[in-house]
């Protein structure tokens, strides 16, 4: 990933703590950025169209960099708690964008664990963002706001079975519709997360 377009991931991180965590500031502390090996390709699956909705889109093309599929990342309050999360993100080539960020954590009130989506700027928000877990039934989320570097949305999984759905998956396919009223699809591959959430501190407790 370019640095501007780091840059602008964690500049939206940290808003994006902020709203969903209850958090009034957060500076976000990624984990050290190595350069990464040469990406590889990954096609992204079809998702079920819509009634009435935008065919099933071919996807841009993303990329991944070999080894762990989610990263720890990190933030800290104003009062000095730390909050950690898994994150995965896809970028399309050759144009190098940033296509998805989705980060899971125990962001939720009450450190429940909390799924946060973000697209780019410019998608349509009407639509929302629609998650399909190999090929189950579609889940359709809203976008909550658009903020500096892109559109968010998120989905509390405080539900064992719902966290478990997600965990036990293979690929979870997203699916948003972009300014030109074109679906985008891009896989977001589930391996790993299940040991990944396991590894993250226990939340913190907060105070009413």
């Amino acid at each position: 990933m370019s640095i501007v377009a780091r840059a602008a991931l964690v500049a939206m991180t940290a808003g994006v703590l902020a709203a969903y965590t209850g958090v009034a500031t957060a500076t976000v502390a990624a984990e050290p950025v190595k350069t990464p090996p040469p990406a590889t390709s990954v096609p992204a699956p079809a998702v079920p169209a819509p009634a009435n909705g935008p065919a099933a889109g071919k996807g841009p093309e993303v990329t991944k960099a070999p080894g762990p599929l989610w990263s720890k990342s990190c933030a800290k309050t104003d009062a000095g708690a730390e909050i950690c999360y898994v994150e995965q993100f896809a970028i399309a080539t050759p144009q190098n964008v940033m296509m998805l960020h989705v980060r899971v954590g125990y962001l939720g009130p009450d450190g429940k664990p909390r799924l946060i989506l973000a697209t780019p700027l410019g998608v349509l928000l009407q639509p929302g963002i629609t998650l399909v877990v190999d090929q189950d039934k579609p889940l359709s989320l809203p976008f909550d706001a658009c903020q500096q570097g892109g559109c968010v949305a998120a989905a509390d999984l405080e539900d064992g079975k719902v966290l478990d759905h997600f965990t036990g998956g293979k690929v979870l396919a997203v699916r948003y519709i972009n300014g030109d009223k074109a679906a985008v699809d891009i896989p977001v591959q589930l391996s790993g997360l299940a040991a990944a959430l396991k590894a993250l501190p226990a939340p913190p407790k907060r105070t009413p």
